[in-house]
Parts: structure tokens; C-alpha cells; sequence
């Protein structure tokens, strides 16, 4: 729509130049009608114009296309959400409780996030990185919490959901992804290997320098070079454009869809958020809406799904810093298409929250966070312990937000300097008592600590 393409294009590129990002590709399908638009560069150090039509890895909105996979085999009744699936994996360990419903919903307890912080050593002399290998580096590790009794957001449970679709089906993840996603939904410019894209215009990896300037990120990630492993394909290897994602948007919300893709499958913990088959369910603009963000070294990314408004939108960017142009963007598209949304309530910390908050909470092997008080009155901070990494040990540095405010009832939302949100930080689970018992840091339990 020439309404979209006139705000983006006046708007785009100085939030790219802000936030130190080099291009970006945006989606919009709006009333039937799709605007395709691209800019910056894919490259700093061979700089080609982002189009439409420029491939980006698009992280863990890949999961999504996992959730379709699984709903689709639901409803031909080859796979039972509520099944338990250690009988398909004999004389692995894998604990008898975990369901298919466990995995795709994050609600499984495996943690095993391990899987990055090894993946330097496991990927070594060229070994095995299929689904079904991955399996034996997490398997037999403990659970962070029963199985359907929690949340938190695993990537290696995902790959147990992928190896459950590759053991009914007995195909390669890749090839029933392309037959029952890909191929229907006429998704001809998204791909699963470097292989496939190199003759075609694809987007670096970038993050930024210390005057904030764009960088090439080079073989700085868990994986071996620029691809991602085979095992985290389902997770997160998926290779698109921001107008395939578009199709995608239009295939998964028309009579194609599974039946339980948008159906709330498990609660993730925090007011107002819910789990489909893999999707995010929460408010956009007042309206439900399905939701994933994807993060790489190198990429962020969001593809959002408001059916009942008929508005879809896609952000693609080549950097590890392009959160915050997903957001920037994001804003301008719900603002037009709905109107100013209204002021998100945030409060002050109260003393007694404060007081139940403070403390260490345990990150696995991203290290510890601490909750102190705030340098101005009814607001926290948090102070990251990053671990070190141990030797050919890749670790992901904890972020410290130094202005946290409450939205209520369960959520810390971070500010920035001029006092306005930025997003979500972490929301807190609260017991009977009062106490505080963990948070959920970008999605992933943290335990307080004794």
C-alpha cells in the first residue's frame, strides 16, 4: 500500500542509521494488499541494496514453521500432542514424562542450553550435526522443573520435537519441511542451507563497533562458520525473505493451517502470554496476535499475525543489534494501521516487591543476574556475573539493564535514558508467601539461588 511505503521510506532509514544497523527488509499485508520493501545494504564490506527478495537468517521464527510441521501431522492423527515420546527413542534416557505438547511449547523442563556453549567443541572436525545427534549431548542431563509444570524457552527441546517428526515420518526434517510448508505456501526463496543461497543476494551478519559504528561479524558464532548446525534448522537455520515470510503470513492464517496452530497449548508464565504450536500469543495493538522474533549472530528479526485486524508484518535485519529496529518499525506500522496505542501502565517497584526481588537468580551457562535497588527511588537494576567460557566454549553475554520499572502484575520493563519503555526485561514468578522464586529472563526460567 502507498500509505506504508510512503511512512517507511521516510522513517527507515534514520531508525537504521540510529540504532547502527546496516539494512533491513519490512513486510506489511494490510486489507488483502502486500507492500515489499528493502533498505540499507546487505553488506559493509560489499555493499549490494537489501531488497525484498534478500535472503536473512530469520532465527526462531523458524520454530514456527516446526509448529505447522507437528499440527499438520496432529491432525492426520500420525503424532498425538499428549503422547509421551521416549518410546520413540529407545535407550536414550530421554525421560518418560516429555510429550510432543511439552516440547513445542517450551514446557518440557529440558534445558540443556549447553548445546551453544559446547557447540564449538561438538561441531569439530566435522562432526555429526544432524537432529538425531544432537540427542545425545542433552538427553540424559536433569530437567529444570517436571514436565507441563512450567516454562522455559528451549532450543534443544525443540530439536527432540524435530527428531519426534524425522522418527514418525522417517524423512530428513528438511525434506517434510519443504513438502508440507515450503512448496504449499509458495515459499521459493526460503532455504535451510548456505549451499542454496550462494548464488542469490543474501544479507551479512553485522553488530557494531565501540563508537557504534557497523561491523562484519565473521566466524563469531556457536556454529562453524556463517550456516547454522543441522540440528538447530527447526529452531532457528531457516534462510527467507521478507517476501516469502509474507506468503507464509497468508498461508498460515487461511483453511491450509492445522487446526491447533493458534490454539493456546500452555500458559508461558506471565500475564497475557500464551503458547500455540510454537507461536507467541499475545496482544498487538489491542487485537490477539501470533508472534516470533528470531536472533542470530548477526540477525534479528520479528514476524507478527494480527488475523482479526487482516495486518501482517515482517522486520528482517543483518545485525545482532536490529532488535531495536524491529521495534521502531513495528511501532510505525501499529500506529498507522490502528491509531496511537495506549500508554502501557508502568509502575514504580514498591518496597515490598523491591525487598522480594533483590537477589541472585541462576542463568545456566550465560552465568548469574542480580537484582539490586535502582540508583533513582522505584526502580531495580540488574547486574550481570557473565561466566566465562571455558576453553572452545562460545558464551552469550547476559545483558545488565540499569532502569527497571513494574508492569503490572508481573513484569520488569527497562528503560532508556529519557525514561521511555523499551521492552520487556524479565517477569517474575511470585509465590503464595511473597517470596520470589525466579525470573523469566528473555524467556528462560532462572531460579533464584539459596
Amino acid at each position: 500500500m502507498s500509505d506504508f511505503t510512503t511512512l517507511l521510506d521516510e522513517h527507515v532509514p534514520e531508525i537504521l542509521s540510529r540504532h547502527g544497523v546496516p539494512g533491513a527488509a519490512v513486510g506489511v499485508l494490510a486489507d488483502g494488499e502486500t507492500t515489499l520493501l528493502g533498505y540499507g545494504d546487505t553488506n559493509t564490506a560489499h555493499r549490494l541494496p537489501v531488497d525484498p527478495d534478500t535472503i536473512f537468517q530469520v532465527g526462531s521464527i523458524s520454530k514456527t514453521l516446526l509448529g505447522f510441521v507437528i499440527g499438520r501431522l496432529a491432525d492426520r492423527g500420525q503424532v498425538e500432542l499428549d503422547d509421551p515420546v521416549a518410546p520413540l527413542f529407545p535407550g536414550t534416557g530421554m525421560d518418560e514424562r516429555i510429550t510432543l505438547r511439552h516440547l513445542i511449547t517450551h514446557t518440557s523442563g529440558i534445558d540443556a542450553q549447553n548445546m551453544i556453549a559446547d557447540a564449538p567443541a561438538l561441531l569439530a572436525d566435522h562432526a555429526d550435526d544432524s537432529v538425531q545427534a544432537s540427542l545425545a549431548h542433552f538427553v540424559r542431563r536433569p530437567l529444570l522443573f517436571a514436565p507441563g509444570t512450567d516454562y522455559s524457552y528451549s532450543g534443544p527441546g525443540i530439536m527432540v520435537a524435530a527428531a519426534v517428526v524425522e522418527r514418525v515420518t522417517g524423512r530428513h526434517y528438511t525434506d517434510v519441511l519443504q513438502d508440507e510448508v515450503l512448496d504449499p505456501a509458495g515459499m521459493s526463496g526460503t532455504f535451510t542451507t548456505a549451499d542454496q543461497v550462494v548464488t542469490r543476494r543474501v544479507a551479512a551478519p553485522h553488530g557494531r563497533d565501540g563508537h557504534g559504528r557497523p561491523t562484519l561479524l565473521i566466524d563469531q558464532g556457536w556454529q562453524r562458520h556463517w550456516q547454522l548446525p543441522g540440528w538447530d534448522v527447526p529452531g532457528g537455520g531457516v534462510l527467507s525473505t521478507a517476501r516469502d515470510l509474507m506468503r507464509y503470513a497468508v498461508h498460515v492464517t487461511s483453511s491450509a493451517a492445522p487446526s491447533g496452530l493458534f490454539r493456546v497449548q500452555a500458559h508461558r508464565g506471565s500475564a497475557g502470554h500464551d503458547i500455540g504450536l510454537a507461536w507467541m500469543l499475545e496482544e498487538r495493538g489491542g487485537s490477539p496476535a501470533m508472534s516470533h522474533d528470531g536472533l542470530t549472530i548477526g540477525y534479528a528479526s520479528r514476524l507478527v499475525l494480527i488475523p482479526s485486524r487482516e495486518l501482517a508484518y515482517t522486520v528482517l535485519t543483518n545485525s545482532l543489534d536490529g532488535w531495536g529496529v524491529a521495534e521502531d518499525i513495528e511501532r510505525l506500522i501499529l500506529t498507522a494501521a490502528f491509531g496511537p496505542a495506549p500508554t502501557r501502565a508502568l509502575r514504580p517497584v514498591g518496597d515490598e516487591l523491591a525487598e522480594a526481588l533483590l537477589g541472585t537468580y541462576d542463568c545456566g551457562f550465560y552465568g548469574t543476574i542480580t537484582l539490586v535497588r535502582g540508583r533513582a527511588e522505584g526502580e531495580m537494576r540488574v547486574i550481570a556475573n557473565q561466566a566465562p567460557p571455558g576453553p572452545n566454549q562460545y558464551v552469550i553475554t547476559l545483558d545488565s539493564p540499569d532502569r527497571l520499572v513494574l508492569a503490572p502484575p508481573d513484569t520488569l520493563v527497562a528503560l532508556a535514558a529519557d525514561g521511555s519503555p523499551l521492552g520487556a526485561a524479565a517477569s517474575f514468578v511470585r509465590e503464595p508467601d511473597g517470596t520470589v522464586s525466579a525470573l523469566r529472563h528473555h524467556d528462560r526460567i532462572a531460579h533464584r539461588l539459596a
